[in-house]
C-alpha cells in the first residue's frame, strides 16, 4: 500500500509539472508572436508604404532612391519615423537632396536586427557609413514604439523621433574650424601625398634609389598626419572617446610645455610643443565623465586626468564621445615628458677593434635581457672606441643610468657615456661632448648591485630633438690589461 501510495504521488507530480510546463511554453510561444508580426507576403517598401502613419517616410524614400533599395531580396532593418516624428524634420534636410540622402541612409542597416538581440545595446553600422546605438527600447534616443514587423527581406520598427546623423570626432573637431586653437592646428596637418597601393612599380631610380612607377597607377590624395600618427578618428569602425580643449586651456597647455620642446626655432618649437598636446587627447573606447577622476591611459600611453567642473560641453558622436574641457591634468614628469631608455643590443653604429656580440641571458632571478659586448679592447685609438645609439629627448635635464653586467673580466671595466647632438665622435683634440666621465663596472661577481640601475651621471639637453649617445671605452688598454664595452640599457630619467 505505501509503494502504491508513492507511485501515485510521484505520477500526480509528474501530471502536474508537465502541464504547467506546457502552459509556460505556450505563453512564451504567444509572447513570441505577439513580439514578432510576420508579413511574409511582402517586402520592406510594402510594408511601409502598408502604414499610413509613415507615409512621409515612404516619400522620402522615393526622394533618395532608398524605394529601390528595401526592394531587393537582401536583408535589411528599418527604423523608420512616423510622420509625427518627422513633423520636427529641420526643413534644411528636406529640401536638401544630399543631407536627406543620409538622413534615410542612417535608418537602415544591413541584416535583420530584432528587439530581442541586444544584451544591453547593440552598435550598428547603417548605409549613411555611421553606426547607431540599438536597444530592446531604442534607436538613438528614439523609443521604438513598434517593433520587429518581419517581412520577406528584413524587418520594420517605427520610432517617435527623427534622429539626425551624429558627427564622428573628426567631423566635429572639424566642425570648431577657427573657432578652437586645438581645431584649428589638426587642420593645418592635412597635407597631399601619392597613394602608391596600387601602383606598378617599374623600377629604383639608380641616383635617388628611390621607387618609379608606371604612369597612371599613382593617384594625389589627402591625408592628415594626426589621423596617420595619432588615431583615425574618422573611422566609424572604432569607439573613441575624445578631449577638445577651450583656446584658454590650449594656450595654458603651451605655456606649460614649451620650455621642454625648444628646438632652437620658434616655429618648430611652436610646432613640437601643439603635436605634444594634441596626440594626447584620444583614448580608445567610450569612457564617462567620473571614468576621468582616476588617470586615463590616452591611446598615446599618457595617463590624464579631467575633473567634472572642468567639462564645460559633452557631445555624443558616432564613434564615442567628445568632451570641451577647459583644464587638463596628468603627471609631467615619466608621464607627459618620458623617460628614455636605450637598449644596449640596439647599436646605432660603432667602432671597436673586432665584431660586437649580443646575447640574451638571464639574471640571478630568472628575468631574461639582452646585452652587447665587445671584449678584448687592447688599445686606445683616437677617436676611442664606442657604441653609438641614436635617440630623441626633451629640452630638459636627466639623470643618466645604466645597466652594465661585468661578466667578462675578474677586474674593473671602466666605461663614459658621451652625448653630442652629432653622429660625429671627435677625436681628442677636438671639442669634447657632454659627459657622465669613467665609471668603473665591478666584475659580476663581486658586485652585489650588478642588476640594478646604476646612477653614472646627468645630462642637460639644451634641446627637443635627436641626440647621440656614446658608449665609449676606457683609456690606457693593452694587451697585459685589456678592457671591455657591454651595456644592457641607458636610462635618461629627466627631473625638474
Amino acid at each position: 500500500m505505501i509503494n502504491f501510495t508513492n507511485r501515485y504521488l510521484v505520477l500526480l507530480f509528474f501530471i502536474t509539472c508537465t502541464a504547467f510546463m506546457g502552459a509556460c511554453k505556450k505563453e512564451n510561444w504567444n509572447q513570441h508572436n505577439e513580439l514578432i508580426s510576420q508579413s511574409l507576403d511582402r517586402n520592406l517598401l510594402q510594408e511601409i508604404n502598408s502604414n499610413p502613419e509613415l507615409s512621409t517616410f515612404s516619400e522620402f524614400l522615393k526622394q533618395t532612391g532608398y524605394a529601390d533599395t528595401l526592394q531587393q531580396s537582401k536583408p535589411y532593418t528599418v527604423w523608420a519615423p512616423s510622420n509625427k516624428a518627422l513633423e520636427s524634420l529641420d526643413q534644411a534636410v528636406v529640401n536638401n537632396p544630399e543631407k536627406l540622402k543620409k538622413f534615410v541612409s542612417y535608418h537602415i542597416s544591413r541584416q535583420s536586427y530584432f528587439t530581442t538581440m541586444p544584451q544591453g545595446s547593440l552598435k550598428i553600422k547603417t548605409l549613411s557609413g555611421k553606426s547607431i546605438t540599438f536597444t530592446s527600447t531604442k534607436f538613438e534616443e528614439a523609443s521604438i514604439t513598434s517593433a520587429n514587423s518581419y517581412v520577406t527581406n528584413g524587418v520594420l520598427h517605427v520610432v517617435n523621433q527623427a534622429i539626425e546623423p551624429k558627427l564622428n570626432a573628426a567631423e566635429y573637431m572639424l566642425s570648431l574650424n577657427q573657432a578652437s586653437k586645438q581645431s584649428s592646428f589638426i587642420q593645418a596637418l592635412f597635407h597631399t601625398e601619392m597613394d602608391t597601393s596600387k601602383a606598378v612599380k617599374l623600377y629604383n631610380d639608380p641616383i635617388t634609389r628611390k621607387p618609379v612607377y608606371q604612369d597612371g597607377t599613382t593617384f594625389a590624395v589627402t591625408r592628415n598626419h594626426f589621423y596617420q600618427k595619432v588615431s583615425d578618428i574618422t573611422s566609424e569602425d572604432s569607439l573613441c572617446t575624445y578631449l577638445i580643449l577651450t583656446d584658454a586651456a590650449y594656450e595654458a597647455e603651451k605655456d606649460k610645455l614649451r620650455q621642454y620642446y625648444n628646438t632652437g626655432v620658434d616655429a618648430s618649437t611652436d610646432t613640437a610643443t601643439q603635436w605634444s598636446i594634441i596626440r594626447d587627447l584620444v583614448f580608445s573606447d567610450v569612457y564617462s565623465v567620473d571614468d576621468f577622476a582616476s588617470p586615463v591611459t590616452a591611446i598615446s600611453g599618457v595617463k590624464i586626468r579631467v575633473n567634472k567642473n572642468d567639462i564645460v560641453e559633452t557631445r555624443q558622436l558616432s564613434n564615442g564621445v567628445a568632451y570641451v574641457v577647459n583644464k587638463i591634468d596628468y603627471d609631467l614628469m615619466e608621464n607627459k615628458i618620458p623617460t628614455v631608455t636605450i637598449q644596449g643590443e640596439f647599436v646605432d653604429s660603432l667602432r671597436v677593434p673586432s665584431s660586437a656580440t649580443a646575447k640574451i641571458k638571464r639574471t640571478p632571478s630568472g628575468e631574461l635581457y639582452a646585452d652587447v659586448q665587445a671584449t678584448s679592447i687592447t688599445s686606445s685609438p683616437d677617436p676611442l672606441y664606442y657604441f653609438r645609439y641614436k635617440t630623441t629627448v626633451n629640452s630638459v635635464k636627466y639623470k643618466v643610468y645604466w645597466r652594465a653586467i661585468n661578466d667578462i673580466y675578474t677586474s674593473n671595466i671602466n666605461m663614459k657615456v658621451d652625448f653630442g647632438l652629432t653622429s660625429f665622435y671627435p677625436k681628442a683634440a677636438q671639442t669634447p661632448l657632454a659627459t657622465t666621465g669613467y665609471k668603473s663596472v665591478a666584475p659580476v661577481a663581486n658586485n652585489p648591485a650588478a642588476y640594478q640601475d646604476a646612477l653614472v651621471g646627468e645630462y642637460d639637453s639644451a634641446v627637443h630633438g635627436t641626440l647621440y649617445a656614446f658608449l665609449v671605452s676606457s683609456l690606457g688598454a693593452t694587451s697585459a690589461a685589456p678592457t671591455a664595452l657591454t651595456l644592457d640599457y641607458i636610462k635618461l630619467v629627466p627631473v625638474n
